[in-house]
């Protein structure tokens, strides 16, 4: 389905389940597509929650945009909940869909239920977390150079492991279509965010979550986020990694399942 944003931009996003029941939204991350969330779709409908999952503006579906900010996907969002009447939602975001998913319930909390975060970060300020951040930026410029098709070699070397094979094919069919300036300008924006004890844990329940497979960097990424949410429940999932949703999904679905319904 497709809906017109304010400003003129298009929105496109999948639903599942019963519009009555408790509504979820899930942010995919950089360079993926709403298809990300395709083994928690059905399957948090199927417990009895109504599933958003949109395109975020400069990916899949969602109109192509000349300048990208964290404001215009927190637009997007509430353009989203208007079009479907809700006051309020779960925020679920992975990767750069935890970026926004932060800047969201940071400027929002009114509107956020609850917040699951998975394989992101919070800011950029220490000397090693902005080298990380310029060198995708400059990875993707680089892959922009080279060509789709090593970008899917790329991917196939990243999740080579037997148990992220969901994630290897899910991501080298992304290959394929790749828009690299969305992508780069989608980038600039996340490493801009600066979320750290700047979300009301007291007023949104949050789980953060991280895969081991990407090392002790990524995962103290993670533990700074919750370590700055007040309540906030941490959990590393074995044999996970950006994206934990695709990479384990069994292990994904059971942390969050039994977080929503533990509150």
């Amino acid at each position: 389905m497709i809906i017109k944003n304010p400003d003129g931009s298009e929105t496109f996003y999948q639903e599942a389940g019963d519009p009555t029941h408790e509504p979820l939204l899930l942010l995919h991350g950089l360079g993926a597509d709403h298809e990300m969330w395709h083994p928690q779709i059905r399957e948090f409908a199927a417990h009895g929650y109504f599933v958003l999952a949109p395109d975020m503006l400069g990916h899949g579906q969602s109109s192509k945009v000349q300048t990208l900010s964290l404001r215009n996907w927190e637009e997007q969002i509430n353009a989203l909940l208007a079009h479907k009447g809700l006051k309020s939602c779960t925020l679920i975001g992975v990767s750069m869909g935890g970026v926004i998913a932060q800047f969201y319930a940071m400027r929002n909390p009114q509107q956020v239920n609850r917040l699951i975060l998975a394989d992101t970060f919070g800011e950029l300020k220490t000397r090693t977390e902005k080298a990380l951040g310029q060198a995708q930026i400059i990875g993707l410029r680089l892959y922009k150079l080279l060509g789709p098709g090593m970008l899917a070699r790329g991917m196939a070397m990243t999740y080579k492991a037997p148990f992220a094979a969901l994630a290897r094919d899910y991501f080298r069919r992304q290959s394929r279509h790749v828009d690299f300036d969305q992508l780069i300008l989608a980038r600039k924006a996340i490493n801009r965010i600066d979320a750290i004890h700047k979300i009301d844990g007291e007023r949104v329940p949050t789980l953060v979550m991280v895969g081991d497979q990407f090392g002790d960097t990524f995962i103290a990424a993670n533990r700074k986020i919750a370590a700055g949410i007040k309540g906030a429940k941490f959990v590393v999932l074995q044999e996970a990694m950006d994206p934990s949703n695709l990479v384990n999904p069994r292990a994904f679905n059971r942390e969050v399942l039994a977080f929503l319904k533990a509150r």
